[in-house]
């Protein structure tokens, strides 16, 4: 699920010529032939680079020196079972490095491990720690369903025109070349008994951004879907304009430029809306200062929601992550008639630089299950939304409804969006 996330980009002051020279041990880009002949020795590398460029110390309650203590024995131990002539299987390495780096807070975080002396019985070259997921499935309103949340979702969106009255019901899904994946894109136009309408949009990834100024055909194609709810939310008469819904369900992340389309269309003047910072030395609070991220007024779909009392809805889930729950909490924050319904976001808040400008900061992204035997994908950036960092803990929507079955129905959150639309 993580490892699709489109990776955020969000600009922040670095240059190259300002990074210190320090005692530390070597990280990003300086070891990209590093060798291993024991497990102990990755292990402690690992170790150690989470401990110099790991952005969340100050919010991490994991104790790291302790970890340190209790694991480097075991590791040691499988390094005596190899000498010994037996296997180390990949199973006994995920059960300690899940032990070990399983509960971290960073959200984003997924740690691929490739055995360095594979065994007879191994069926696979890697395994995969989570973190996020690792904790995600403990929350008390965590469901499993049988193919993945935006997939589910997908099917429901389609059928739509089966539980509620449409004006318009317009579908897309297909590969963006721009992002590199498969999006989902479905707009639909409410009808209610009254003949007020609301604007609806689903989206699968935050990526309105290369879309709608792209000029590849099937790229235009999703983008047609979204301009019609971004149309009818500037051209909908205030008197047929019951609201605006956004659904950011499933929604695994993508561009923060999106933002200028989700808040900028509907602000009239700059607004402050987060605050990020960065790893700018080996210790492990050794951050830069906060950096402000604005968004000024966008022209092209504009409407001042506030001056005319309409209300936008952003529903959210367990699997609305990085910029889907990005998103939410930031249209919450600065648009004055938004309410969130759903659940508890997934916490995967930390933006990441691609890894072409790493190493520009002491964290992020590391290694390579190619040449080093491992790969960790970690935030680049912290972030914080009114000062409060919501890594590892997701945001909590104002209105909390759950799905309704293990069979991942979410017909009762899009009820309660539009019952709190037509009650507004």
């Amino acid at each position: 699920m993580k490892r699709n996330i489109i990776i955020l980009a969000i600009i922040a002051l670095i240059f190259s010529g300002c990074r210190k020279e320090a005692d530390y041990h070597p990280y990003i880009g300086e070891t990209d032939k590093l060798a291993y002949d024991s497990y102990s020795s990755q292990f402690e590398y690992l170790w150690k680079c989470i401990s110099t460029g790991y952005v969340f110390w100050d919010v991490d309650n994991t104790d790291w020196d302790a970890v340190y203590s209790e694991y480097m024995p075991k590791f040691k131990a499988l390094d005596a079972k190899h000498e010994a002539g037996q296997d180390v299987t990949l199973a006994e390495l995920k059960e300690l490095y899940t032990g070990a780096m399983g509960g971290l807070k960073d959200h984003h975080m997924t740690i691929a491990i490739k055995n360095l002396f594979p065994a007879a019985t191994d069926t696979v070259e890697s395994f995969f720690v989570d973190p996020g997921e690792i904790e995600t499935a403990k929350r008390d309103y965590f469901i499993e369903v049988p193919s993945s949340a935006r997939r589910s979702l997908h099917g429901f969106v389609l059928g739509l025109g089966t539980h509620y009255e449409l004006e318009a019901n317009e579908d897309f899904m297909g590969t963006i070349e721009e992002i590199g994946r498969t999006a989902m894109y479905h707009y639909c136009l409410f009808k209610l008994p009254d003949g007020r309408k609301i604007p609806y949009l689903w989206q699968s990834c935050a990526a309105l951004t290369p879309i709608l100024k792209s000029s590849n055909p099937t790229t235009q194609q999703a983008a047609a879907v979204i301009n019609h709810w971004l149309t009818a939310i500037k051209d909908t008469p205030r008197e047929e304009l019951a609201g605006i819904i956004l659904d950011n369900r499933a929604n695994t992340g993508g561009y923060q430029d999106d933002l200028d389309y989700l808040v900028g269309s509907f602000i009239n003047e700059r607004t402050q809306v987060m605050q990020t910072r960065y790893k700018e030395g080996p210790g492990r609070y050794e951050h830069s200062a906060w950096t402000p991220y604005y968004i000024d007024p966008q022209s092209q779909y504009h409407r001042d929601l506030a001056a005319e009392n309409i209300p936008l809805v952003v529903l959210c889930d367990l699997n609305s992550i990085s910029m889907g729950e990005i998103e939410t909490v930031i249209i919450n924050k600065v648009l004055p008639t938004s309410h969130t319904i759903g659940e508890r976001t997934y916490g995967a808040t930390g933006p990441l630089q691609p890894a072409s400008s790493i190493a520009l900061s002491y964290g992020g992204p590391f290694g390579s299950t190619e040449t080093m035997h491992h790969f960790v994908y970690t935030s680049t950036f912290e972030a914080a939304v009114d000062g409060t960092v919501l890594e590892g803990i997701g945001y909590t929507p104002d209105k909390m409804v759950l799905r309704k079955d293990h069979n991942g129905d979410f017909k009762p959150q899009l009820d309660a969006a539009i019952e709190y639309i037509k009650n507004y």
